[in-house]
């Protein structure tokens, strides 16, 4: 059977392409998660290990989390999936956060993910996944884990593979600055100055560039995303923020129909912190089923209704570092730590606040 690439669209297909892969699980589950709690994915994980006796082991972000989110959405999970028996180890504090989604199952089979592994990921959010079985891409998911694991440095090479911090701004601004004819990006975060320059850069060359935005505001709150908006429609890109689901999703797809085209999909955003600083993970693929059925997402999902977004014309920050705001009232949070969706209702149209 050829080595093939598979993909997952939430929440249209739900947890069954994962939870498939962890029940075929013969002998190994090495997961790097930012977010675990979702009930049927901790089921098949133990179950995988007590009724199967798979080596499962589980990195996990620990360190950018607040003190009360590492207590009520971290812990118990990991303590639940340790009294089951599977090995959980934090990852290291060399990166500001640990933001990759991604298995490797029995040396054989790797997911890579825009998706935690949390229920709300599975219904209220456009996210990606890519299943893949090329021997190098997953040996070198599996060489990561194994060095984010143990603490050591790794310098990944495979070419259709995309990490932070080592190889992701070259790796898309290159897909950004070789687009010939159009690029449609999903992204929660449009932040960055260097990759949102190069969009605009690609439009005034003559791609047509299309971004879709989350809406990083809770209740009352302004827009995080305001200003990467702002700039991106006065360089000529199609910028929008939607919320018939929140735009939790990674993905750019360059050049759909024509020979050259490609897509990339992940955990990495377009933010100075997770291109520069965080622990991601990304894969680019170019099957032409694969291409098109995220054309076909990305159309359906171009035409919902859009989120007024106030203009800010205020300058993108540079990638320089900074404090981060606080995840909850009255709360501290690591320095230039991670955006990541906080709980809100499914369906709800005040969007969600980041998470640090």
């Amino acid at each position: 059977m050829a080595s093939t690439h598979t993909l997952i669209v939430e929440p249209a297909d739900d947890r069954p392409p994962v939870l498939n892969a962890l029940n075929a699980a013969k002998k190994s589950i090495d997961l790097t998660i930012y977010e675990i709690s979702d009930p049927q994915i901790m089921s098949a994980l133990e179950s995988a290990h007590q009724k199967r006796n798979v080596v499962v082991r589980v990195l996990y972000n620990w360190d950018s989390f607040t003190p009360r989110m590492r207590e009520t959405d971290i812990r118990p999970a990991i303590q639940e999936l340790t009294e089951a028996g599977i090995q959980c180890h934090p990852a290291p504090p060399t990166f500001e956060v640990t933001h990759e989604k991604a298995f490797v199952i029995d040396r054989a089979t790797g997911i890579v993910m825009s998706f935690n592994l949390t229920k709300d990921y599975f219904g209220s959010t456009r996210d990606f996944g890519i299943i893949t079985t090329v021997p190098t891409e997953v040996a070198e998911i599996e060489a990561v884990f194994q060095a984010d694991w143990s603490g050591t440095a790794v310098t990944p090479s495979e070419p259709s593979m995309v990490w932070s911090p080592n190889n992701s701004r070259d790796r898309l601004m290159s897909l950004i600055t070789g687009a010939q004819s159009t690029l449609d990006i999903y992204c929660e975060e449009a932040e960055d100055p260097g990759t949102l320059g190069a969009m605009v850069a690609a439009a005034k060359r003559g791609v047509k560039v299309r971004f879709i935005a989350a809406v990083l505001s809770g209740e009352g709150k302004v827009n995080g995303n305001a200003r990467g908006v702002t700039t991106l429609l006065a360089g000529g890109v199609q910028a929008v923020c939607k919320s018939f689901l929140y735009i939790h999703a990674k993905m750019a797809l360059a050049d759909y129909g024509t020979p050259q085209a490609k897509a990339y999909i992940g955990s990495v955003n377009f933010s100075c912190t997770s291109l520069d600083k965080n622990r991601e993970c990304g894969i680019i693929v170019s099957e032409p089923t694969i291409l098109d059925r995220l054309n076909t997402t990305y159309t359906s999902d171009w035409a919902q209704p859009s989120v007024t977004v106030q203009p800010d014309p205020t300058p993108l920050t540079p990638c320089s570092g900074g404090a981060a705001a606080p995840s909850k009232p009255g709360e501290p949070a690591k320095a230039t730590a991670q955006p990541e969706l906080a709980k809100a209702k499914p369906g709800t149209t005040a969007s969600r606040t980041k998470e640090r």
